[in-house]
């Protein structure tokens, strides 16, 4: 790839949200043909500490997280090309961030605020609640992105992310993740070009 096709892919919203879709796919390939195998279902009742579960959940998660941040820098793009951040070195382009600092740390709450998305005229829910639990959702799929799937541990005890009784962990461990997920991902289609 050329220096000129670079930046036209860098600034085409479409080529992130195109991205994020394919992410979200991996994510529900994990659940679809993995988590939700009868097969496997039948194996889990024997898996006492649901190890496996667990981590075939944990890295659907983190393609989840990958997807949500891949969408919202296409929004950020799409609404805010001066948020790109990058360097040009003789035949080299240099990405350094999309968003500022969130866009480099995968803090997908700090890239949701930057993006927009909470300003009522999107009105992505109708609800209080929905936005707290996706807010919570933003902070543990940035775990995921970061650490949680990638690793058997943590890189330290105060890197794991820790539920309030405000958020129950069904929401997080069982499927409803998907129902406060899925209006994000709506939103990211409709903001193509």
């Amino acid at each position: 790839m050329d220096k000129t096709e670079y930046l036209k892919k860098m600034r085409d919203c479409n080529v992130w949200f195109d991205y994020s879709k394919s992410q979200k796919n991996v994510a529900e390939k994990i659940l679809n043909n993995c988590i939700l195998d009868k097969d496997f279902l039948a194996k889990l009742r024997d898996d006492k500490d649901y190890s496996e579960f667990v981590s075939l959940w944990s890295n659907a998660h983190y393609h989840y997280g990958i997807a949500i941040e891949n969408g919202l820098k296409g929004i950020i793009i799409k609404h805010q090309p001066e948020s790109i951040d990058f360097e040009i070195k003789s035949q080299n382009v240099i990405l350094k961030n999309i968003g500022g600092q969130a866009g480099k740390t995968h803090n997908l709450l700090r890239l949701a605020e930057i993006s927009g998305i909470f300003d009522s005229k999107i009105n992505l829910y109708r609800h209080k609640s929905d936005y707290e639990s996706l807010e919570r959702i933003l902070l543990h799929l940035s775990d995921m992105i970061k650490w949680g799937a990638r690793y058997p541990i943590p890189n330290n005890l105060d890197s794991i992310y820790k539920f309030d009784a405000a958020v129950p962990s069904v929401l997080i461990y069982g499927f409803h993740i998907l129902d406060v997920m899925n209006p994000l991902f709506d939103y990211f289609e409709r903001e193509r070009k």
